[in-house]
């Protein structure tokens, strides 16, 4: 299986994740662990996602609040791993107010954690949906995602 950390968190997030299940209960955390390998996961990339998931729930409790009116310039680094097109999104996001300058520095940090240099933008959509689910009070910010990346668009006959 050609699988990668994004491929892990995807599937965790639909199929645990949305479920309430706590993740630091050690007989859940057993049985998800033998989902993801029955499912054809490698305990390498498990051990990542969840190192990762881990990371994020510790960084959520250490989130700098930004100015509302903060600008993003992306150093060389970040733009290793997030693409032109990325940035785009991701400003997008913040446009349409789904996400705030906090939050937007909350998915960038936790973007960057992956070490992963193939994301593109339907990646960054699941991971953007994972973070705002993961931090609290983003409700709405998680609801707008959500219905940004299924809800079909509506198109209005003149």
């Amino acid at each position: 299986m050609n699988e990668n950390i994004i491929d892990v968190l995807v599937y965790l997030f639909e199929n645990y994740m949305t479920e309430h299940v706590d993740l630091k209960e050690n007989y859940t955390v057993n049985h998800i662990y033998q989902g993801l390998e029955d499912a054809g996961f490698t305990k390498k990339i498990i051990d990542h996602a969840f190192q990762w998931l881990h990371d994020v729930n510790e960084m959520s409790n250490q989130i700098i609040k930004q100015s509302p009116d903060a600008h993003r310039i992306y150093c060389g680094l970040e733009r290793q791993f997030l693409d032109e097109e990325c940035i785009d999104f991701i400003m997008y996001l913040e446009d349409t107010q789904i996400l705030n300058p906090s939050s937007r520095e909350f998915l960038v940090n936790s973007l960057l954690n992956l070490n992963a240099d193939n994301i593109d933008v339907d990646d960054l959509q699941w991971l953007a949906l994972i973070i705002l689910y993961i931090q609290p009070d983003q409700e709405q910010a998680f609801a707008s995602m959500e219905s940004l990346m299924f809800d079909p668009p509506v198109d209005h006959e003149h």
